[in-house]
């Protein structure tokens, strides 16, 4: 399977929960669009997840060639997640990984499979890599990270863990 990391916002979550090799774990290697990489290792220089994203060797990081393609997409994404999108048709991605709702929306009606941070732990615990989804919810919060109260409930009820 080609996976393409999209949005920075998953690779900060992980990084400040201390879960970024979770991606690892799950997929031997990602992809991930320059301006990705830009905006969490050098523009968040010192912000969680910039020294280990940096360290890591199974993301690779990915030169966009379909600039046009981005340019139109900056209409109504920001430019990493219009980069995620290019790069996804350059590679022919079988799936992004994506948080934000526009850009889901976007790579959705481009045909792609998407999943976000509390798909990915769900994923996770149904590979037994992880114990409880609810942890690292409440840990993520804890960490200011921003979640919908819906979606929390929705990923609890589909990972048996719903009080």
């Amino acid at each position: 399977m080609k996976l393409l990391k999209g949005y920075s916002t998953i690779l900060i979550g992980l990084a400040k929960i201390g879960k970024l090799d979770l991606l690892g774990e799950i997929f031997s290697r990602i992809s991930v669009p320059e301006e990705v990489f830009y905006e969490v290792v050098e523009k968040g220089e010192g912000k969680p997840g910039s020294e280990s994203i940096k360290g890591t060797d199974w993301i690779e990081i990915i030169h966009v060639k379909d600039k046009i393609q981005v340019d139109l997409l900056t209409v109504s994404l920001d430019k990493g997640e219009a980069e995620v999108l290019a790069l996804a048709k350059q590679l022919g991605a079988d799936l992004i990984l994506v948080d934000d709702e526009k850009a889901r929306k976007s790579a959705v009606l481009a045909g792609y499979n998407v999943m976000g941070l509390l798909g990915l732990f769900l994923l996770a615990k149904k590979l037994g890599l992880i114990d409880q989804v609810r942890s690292l919810v409440d840990n993520l919060r804890r960490n200011k990270f921003r979640l919908s109260d819906r979606v929390v409930s929705e990923t609890l009820r589909r990972s048996g863990e719903l009080m």
